[in-house]
């Protein structure tokens, strides 16, 4: 559980450097670049040459987009009729379906289910949330930015995203081998991810929200941790599946929401403190909800 420990040490320095006037006011923002640009294209690049997609562990991947795809229609219709700002909208649009299924995901997973369940956790993680972020998140964060909205700029924000274009490279190297010096390289570098975008939030997460924040906060707290994972359990019960990977669906549908994807939304402006308490107060809350889900499934 070293992983939990680092997330909520590194949380904690970044609520208390709020206090440390000497820090500037774009700091937060410096460090989420710094992931963008940095960090998370490493980790593309580190990881995919390490996956192999097998035929018989599609459950987890065709899950995972559909998980996500259900989430993300929920968080709009509700949005849509709530006459929340496109702000608030995309902020929830991406933390909301793209769970932390990866650095919180795999080691849960794996506390509460055992080694066995690993490879079914990164397969949802790599070739679902993970792949969402870095091809349709660039989308849905271009689109409710004020940016420009056209297809031809959200296609070029898209392509331009670099771990975007890590991932493709790491595709197209498949079927080359890294330099074990390389491939060490960018493990280190990834490495820094999940501890700097941890102070990022902490620096930006607010534990008082405005009054019209609570209600979209409250929504995407339980369509994170409740609503989602009993979706996948209703599918799966009706379907008549209940074996090891339909299990790891479950708790993975069930993770807190995905610190990079709270990152884009701070990156775009799309509600910062909203996307940050989000991504801070579902972390805290999983601890349980998981647990939770592991003793009922």
């Amino acid at each position: 559980m070293s992983n939990l420990l680092v997330i909520l040490i590194c949380l904690t320095v970044g609520l208390l450097l709020q206090k440390h006037r000497r820090l500037p006011d774009s700091f937060a923002l410096s460090l989420n670049t710094y992931v963008i640009y940095v960090a998370l294209p490493a980790l593309v690049l580190y990881e995919i040459p390490h996956l192999t997609l097998d035929s018989r562990a599609l459950l987890p991947v065709v899950f995972a987009w559909l998980m996500m795809f259900c989430s993300g229609l929920f968080i709009w219709v509700v949005a849509s009729r709530a006459g929340w700002s496109r702000s608030v909208t995309g902020a929830l649009m991406l933390t909301v379906p793209l769970g932390n299924t990866g650095f919180v995901g795999i080691p849960l997973v794996e506390a509460l289910l055992g080694t066995d369940a690993v490879p079914y956790a990164i397969l949802y993680d790599q070739f679902g949330t993970f792949l969402a972020l870095n091809t349709l998140g660039s989308f849905i964060a271009a689109y409710y930015s004020d940016g420009e909205t056209s297809w031809k700029n959200l296609a070029r924000t898209i392509v331009s995203f670099p771990p975007f274009i890590a991932l493709v490279l790491a595709f197209i190297s498949l079927p080359l081998h890294f330099p074990d010096w390389f491939s060490g390289v960018l493990q280190r570098i990834s490495s820094t991810l999940v501890p700097v975008v941890m102070v990022a939030v902490g620096l930006q997460w607010r534990l008082r929200l405005e009054r019209d924040m609570i209600a979209p906060l409250a929504l995407g707290l339980v369509a994170t941790l409740f609503l989602t994972p009993l979706l996948a359990w209703v599918i799966l019960h009706l379907l008549g599946i209940n074996n090891l990977a339909a299990q790891v669906v479950v708790l993975e549908a069930a993770m807190p929401a995905m610190i990079s994807a709270g990152v884009l939304a701070i990156n775009y402006q799309l509600a910062p403190r909203l996307a940050s308490s989000l991504v801070g107060y579902s972390l805290l809350l999983s601890l349980a909800t998981v647990w939770a889900w592991r003793q009922f499934i």
